[in-house]
């Protein structure tokens, strides 16, 4: 920690309807004296975020160092329950920043009007892939992977890609029942996005690849970092779909594990933040979107390995330095919102549950 500097985390009960109840708060030393009804004062910056805080902690923290006057409330959310969230919060939204990695529900919330403009020199600097309408703004850009724990891996080596993978399925059967994790499109939001772009990336290969999923009683998760603690504890073989940020850390710390980028190709997934058209406290989360985007922010993701960040994408993404293989990414368009029509997206979802044998969602 450093030195003139101690943060104070503290759990709220808070209640906020539909979703989150209990913040995690982060304040600097001088904010002590406020005591517990600091959370009505002006300078609250509220996120909800569908980032897990271990892996945002010390931006959080480094934030706070710089901006002692501002007290951050973190919730720490699903990508598809924060979407309803900010939905239902539309005219009064107790937010004032979002951040997610569905790509396609942040883009929607700008598309229906629920975001606020916001320009600064350090928007300005992204690329246009990173950004959108000047409401939407790209801070991280990740591979999406497969996890592998290679002790319980049958066979002799590892998949290098999805047709690997189905190899492996085909001469190990009875090995892989049970022992596949994947996303609930149904449930997670940046799980029905990743799924979708492996439906156009790869038609054929995405049917096959469901199907024998579905074969082989595929285990579905609304979140990644449950699914990497059942591939390291050996209940699954493999993780399907990661984001390449959690993955990796957790690999780096743990032998068991190993991430594999597909090299047939390798999706490439953008986290965003968005500032509510009516947010509280605009202005910090103003700057607080510049900080993820500063040298320091951006820096501090990759040395801590929280994210990949998006200054930095060739070498954050340069996971194994030979590698030649396709990478897709998936640029902040319009084209994402064609994947969320509610039409289309049922039809999605029923073929996607009928692939894996699943029944449908109470």
């Amino acid at each position: 920690m450093m030195l003139g500097l101690k943060l104070v985390i503290s759990f709220l009960a808070i209640s906020s309807g539909i979703l989150f109840a209990n913040p995690v708060v982060f304040k600097h030393e001088s904010q002590r004296d406020q005591g517990a009804n600091f959370i009505q004062e002006p300078r609250i910056l509220n996120v909800y975020s569908a980032v897990d805080l271990d892996a945002f902690e010390p931006l959080l923290r480094a934030f706070i160092e710089k901006s002692p006057n501002t007290v951050i409330a973190y919730y720490d959310v699903n990508t598809l329950e924060l979407y309803h969230k900010v939905v239902a919060e539309k005219d009064r939204p107790k937010a004032s920043l979002i951040i997610s990695s569905a790509m396609d529900l942040q883009l929607k919330l700008v598309n229906d009007g629920l975001a606020k403009t916001y320009q600064s020199s350090m928007t300005q600097n992204l690329p246009d892939m990173a950004k959108w309408r000047n409401q939407i703004f790209a801070f991280s850009l990740e591979p999406v992977v497969m996890l592998v724990n290679q002790n319980r891996f049958p066979g002799k080596t590892l998949p290098k890609n999805r047709l690997d993978l189905l190899k492996s399925m085909r001469q190990h059967s009875d090995a892989f029942q049970g022992k596949i994790g994947t996303y609930d499109i149904r449930t997670s939001g940046v799980g029905y996005l990743l799924a979708s772009q492996d439906a156009r990336q790869a038609d054929a290969t995405w049917g096959r690849l469901i199907e024998a999923f579905g074969s082989h009683q595929v285990q579905t998760y609304c979140c990644t970092s449950a699914m990497i603690d059942d591939v390291a504890n050996g209940d699954l073989l493999l993780g399907y779909n990661l984001l390449g940020s959690y993955a990796n850390k957790r690999a780096l710390g743990d032998p068991r594990l190993t991430m594999i980028m597909p090299s047939d190709y390798t999706l490439l997934l953008m986290r965003s933040a968005l500032i509510p058209k009516f947010a509280p406290n605009s202005e910090d989360a103003g700057l607080f979107i510049d900080f993820l985007l500063s040298p320091t922010g951006q820096k501090l993701m990759l040395s801590e390995n929280l994210l990949f960040p998006i200054d930095s994408a060739s070498q954050a993404i340069n996971i194994s330095p030979k590698r030649s293989h396709p990478t897709r990414i998936i640029e902040l368009d319009q084209q994402l919102l064609v994947g969320r029509d509610h039409a289309k997206q049922s039809r999605f979802i029923r073929s996607w549950e009928s692939a894996l044998e699943l029944s449908e969602l109470e």
